[in-house]
Protein backbone atom coordinates (compact mmCIF):
# COMPACT_ATOMS: atom_id res chain seq x y z
CA UNK A 1 0.00 0.00 0.00
CA UNK A 2 2.81 2.41 0.91
CA UNK A 3 4.56 1.63 -2.41
CA UNK A 4 1.31 2.35 -4.34
CA UNK A 5 0.88 5.76 -2.67
CA UNK A 6 4.51 6.51 -3.31
CA UNK A 7 3.97 5.85 -7.03
CA UNK A 8 0.83 8.04 -7.05
CA UNK A 9 2.71 10.80 -5.26
CA UNK A 10 5.46 10.65 -7.87
CA UNK A 11 2.93 10.97 -10.71
CA UNK A 12 1.16 13.89 -9.02
CA UNK A 13 4.47 15.66 -8.48
CA UNK A 14 5.41 15.10 -12.13
CA UNK A 15 2.11 16.59 -13.35
CA UNK A 16 2.47 19.59 -11.02
CA UNK A 17 6.01 20.18 -12.28
CA UNK A 18 4.84 19.94 -15.90
CA UNK A 19 2.00 22.43 -15.24
CA UNK A 20 4.40 24.90 -13.59
CA UNK A 21 6.84 24.55 -16.48
CA UNK A 22 4.12 25.20 -19.08
CA UNK A 23 2.86 28.21 -17.13
CA UNK A 24 6.37 29.63 -16.92
CA UNK A 25 6.81 29.28 -20.68
CA UNK A 26 3.42 30.56 -21.78
CA UNK A 27 3.70 31.88 -25.34
CA UNK A 28 3.34 35.62 -25.61
CA UNK A 29 4.38 36.35 -22.02
CA UNK A 30 6.94 39.15 -22.56
CA UNK A 31 8.69 38.33 -19.29
CA UNK A 32 9.45 34.74 -20.20
CA UNK A 33 8.68 33.94 -23.81
CA UNK A 34 9.31 35.15 -27.34
CA UNK A 35 5.91 33.80 -28.32
CA UNK A 36 7.51 32.08 -31.31
CA UNK A 37 7.43 28.56 -29.91
CA UNK A 38 4.86 26.54 -27.92
CA UNK A 39 7.43 26.11 -25.14
CA UNK A 40 10.62 28.16 -24.81
CA UNK A 41 13.37 25.93 -23.46
CA UNK A 42 15.51 28.99 -22.83
CA UNK A 43 14.58 32.64 -23.14
CA UNK A 44 16.37 35.09 -25.37
CA UNK A 45 18.32 37.83 -23.65
CA UNK A 46 16.37 40.72 -25.16
CA UNK A 47 13.12 39.39 -23.65
CA UNK A 48 14.54 39.65 -20.15
CA UNK A 49 12.94 42.38 -18.01
CA UNK A 50 16.27 43.64 -16.69
CA UNK A 51 17.49 44.03 -20.29
CA UNK A 52 14.32 45.88 -21.30
CA UNK A 53 14.70 48.27 -18.39
CA UNK A 54 17.98 49.49 -19.90
CA UNK A 55 16.45 50.41 -23.26
CA UNK A 56 15.93 54.11 -23.97
CA UNK A 57 12.37 55.32 -24.56
CA UNK A 58 11.25 55.17 -28.18
CA UNK A 59 10.10 58.59 -29.34
CA UNK A 60 7.84 58.99 -32.34
CA UNK A 61 8.88 61.49 -35.03
CA UNK A 62 7.05 64.85 -34.98
CA UNK A 63 3.76 64.87 -36.82
CA UNK A 64 4.16 65.89 -40.45
CA UNK A 65 7.92 65.34 -40.47
CA UNK A 66 9.58 64.11 -43.67
CA UNK A 67 12.34 61.44 -43.70
CA UNK A 68 15.70 62.57 -45.06
CA UNK A 69 16.99 59.03 -45.45
CA UNK A 70 15.04 55.82 -45.77
CA UNK A 71 11.28 55.70 -45.54
CA UNK A 72 9.12 57.43 -48.12
CA UNK A 73 7.01 60.53 -48.63
CA UNK A 74 3.35 59.51 -49.01
CA UNK A 75 2.05 59.94 -52.55
CA UNK A 76 -0.73 62.37 -53.40
CA UNK A 77 -4.27 61.20 -54.12
CA UNK A 78 -5.27 60.23 -57.65
CA UNK A 79 -7.04 63.56 -58.18
CA UNK A 80 -4.06 65.54 -56.90
CA UNK A 81 -1.65 63.51 -59.06
CA UNK A 82 -3.57 63.82 -62.34
CA UNK A 83 -1.09 66.27 -63.92
CA UNK A 84 2.10 64.64 -62.65
CA UNK A 85 4.62 63.27 -65.15
CA UNK A 86 7.62 61.05 -64.58
CA UNK A 87 10.81 62.88 -63.55
CA UNK A 88 12.82 59.97 -64.97
CA UNK A 89 13.85 59.24 -68.53
CA UNK A 90 11.44 56.89 -70.28
CA UNK A 91 14.11 54.92 -72.11
CA UNK A 92 14.71 51.24 -72.84
CA UNK A 93 16.31 50.65 -69.41
CA UNK A 94 13.33 52.18 -67.63
CA UNK A 95 10.98 49.92 -69.58
CA UNK A 96 13.11 46.88 -68.76
CA UNK A 97 13.13 47.87 -65.09
CA UNK A 98 9.36 48.22 -65.17
CA UNK A 99 9.02 44.76 -66.74
CA UNK A 100 11.23 43.19 -64.06
CA UNK A 101 9.29 44.90 -61.29
CA UNK A 102 6.01 43.89 -62.92
CA UNK A 103 7.00 40.22 -63.02
CA UNK A 104 7.98 40.34 -59.35
CA UNK A 105 5.06 42.35 -57.97
CA UNK A 106 2.14 42.41 -60.41
CA UNK A 107 2.11 39.35 -62.66
CA UNK A 108 0.38 37.08 -60.13
CA UNK A 109 -2.75 39.22 -60.51
CA UNK A 110 -2.45 40.87 -63.93
CA UNK A 111 -0.85 37.91 -65.76
CA UNK A 112 2.64 37.26 -67.11
CA UNK A 113 1.99 39.32 -70.23
CA UNK A 114 -0.07 42.05 -68.48
CA UNK A 115 -3.13 40.83 -70.36
CA UNK A 116 -4.93 39.63 -67.22
CA UNK A 117 -5.48 36.07 -66.10
CA UNK A 118 -2.84 35.85 -63.37
CA UNK A 119 -3.09 32.95 -60.91
CA UNK A 120 -4.25 35.17 -58.03
CA UNK A 121 -6.40 37.22 -60.39
CA UNK A 122 -8.30 34.09 -61.42
CA UNK A 123 -9.05 33.38 -57.74
CA UNK A 124 -10.50 36.87 -57.40
CA UNK A 125 -12.69 36.17 -60.41
CA UNK A 126 -13.82 32.81 -59.01
CA UNK A 127 -14.65 33.97 -55.48
CA UNK A 128 -15.69 37.62 -55.71
CA UNK A 129 -16.31 38.17 -59.40
CA UNK A 130 -13.58 40.80 -59.78
CA UNK A 131 -10.77 40.38 -62.27
CA UNK A 132 -7.62 42.58 -62.20
CA UNK A 133 -7.62 44.49 -65.51
CA UNK A 134 -5.11 44.09 -68.32
CA UNK A 135 -2.61 46.90 -68.74
CA UNK A 136 -3.96 47.57 -72.23
CA UNK A 137 -7.56 47.75 -71.04
CA UNK A 138 -9.72 50.84 -71.38
CA UNK A 139 -9.87 51.16 -67.59
CA UNK A 140 -6.11 51.44 -67.14
CA UNK A 141 -5.56 53.22 -70.45
CA UNK A 142 -7.82 56.06 -69.26
CA UNK A 143 -5.45 56.88 -66.37
CA UNK A 144 -2.98 59.72 -66.73
CA UNK A 145 0.63 58.86 -65.77
CA UNK A 146 0.13 60.70 -62.47
CA UNK A 147 -3.08 58.84 -61.70
CA UNK A 148 -1.41 55.51 -62.47
CA UNK A 149 1.51 56.45 -60.21
CA UNK A 150 -0.88 57.37 -57.38
CA UNK A 151 -2.84 54.11 -57.78
CA UNK A 152 0.35 52.04 -57.63
CA UNK A 153 1.63 54.01 -54.65
CA UNK A 154 -1.54 54.20 -52.56
CA UNK A 155 -3.22 51.01 -53.71
CA UNK A 156 -6.65 50.69 -55.25
CA UNK A 157 -9.44 48.28 -54.39
CA UNK A 158 -7.79 44.95 -53.56
CA UNK A 159 -4.40 46.10 -54.89
CA UNK A 160 -1.98 46.80 -52.02
CA UNK A 161 -0.01 50.01 -51.47
CA UNK A 162 3.45 49.86 -52.99
CA UNK A 163 4.87 53.18 -51.76
CA UNK A 164 6.40 51.46 -48.74
CA UNK A 165 7.77 48.58 -50.81
CA UNK A 166 9.10 50.18 -53.99
CA UNK A 167 11.09 53.36 -54.48
CA UNK A 168 9.66 56.35 -56.33
CA UNK A 169 11.77 55.48 -59.39
CA UNK A 170 10.58 51.86 -59.30
CA UNK A 171 6.96 52.99 -59.27
CA UNK A 172 7.50 55.35 -62.19
CA UNK A 173 9.15 52.46 -64.06
CA UNK A 174 5.91 50.51 -63.66
CA UNK A 175 4.03 53.54 -65.01
CA UNK A 176 6.37 53.49 -68.02
CA UNK A 177 5.29 49.91 -68.67
CA UNK A 178 1.65 51.02 -68.60
CA UNK A 179 2.34 53.97 -70.91
CA UNK A 180 4.30 51.86 -73.42
CA UNK A 181 2.65 50.66 -76.61
CA UNK A 182 1.25 47.14 -76.62
CA UNK A 183 4.15 45.97 -78.78
CA UNK A 184 6.79 47.58 -76.53
CA UNK A 185 5.19 46.17 -73.38
CA UNK A 186 4.88 42.70 -74.87
CA UNK A 187 8.52 42.67 -76.04
CA UNK A 188 9.82 43.89 -72.66
CA UNK A 189 7.86 41.28 -70.70
CA UNK A 190 8.69 38.48 -73.11
CA UNK A 191 12.41 39.23 -72.73
CA UNK A 192 12.43 39.06 -68.93
CA UNK A 193 9.96 36.15 -68.67
CA UNK A 194 12.61 34.05 -70.42
CA UNK A 195 15.01 34.58 -67.49
CA UNK A 196 15.02 32.56 -64.28
CA UNK A 197 14.46 34.29 -60.95
CA UNK A 198 18.14 34.80 -59.94
CA UNK A 199 18.85 36.34 -63.35
CA UNK A 200 15.88 38.68 -63.05
CA UNK A 201 16.88 39.73 -59.53
CA UNK A 202 20.48 40.41 -60.55
CA UNK A 203 19.39 42.43 -63.58
CA UNK A 204 17.02 44.55 -61.48
CA UNK A 205 19.80 45.27 -58.99
CA UNK A 206 22.09 46.29 -61.86
CA UNK A 207 19.49 48.70 -63.25
CA UNK A 208 18.86 50.22 -59.84
CA UNK A 209 22.58 50.63 -59.26
CA UNK A 210 23.10 52.22 -62.69
CA UNK A 211 20.41 54.84 -61.98
CA UNK A 212 22.15 55.83 -58.77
Amino acid sequence: MQRMWSRKGTLVAAFVLLAVTLAACKPGDPARSTGAYPIDIFQEMHYNQSYKAGEPPRLLPPEGSVPVSGGYIPALSKAESADLTSPYALDRQTLERGALLYRQNCSMCHGLTAAGGGTVGEKFEDYIGISPPAFGSERIGALTPGEAYSSISRGFGFMPRFEGLLSEEDRWALVALIEATAAERSAALEAINGLDEPERTLRLLELRDASG
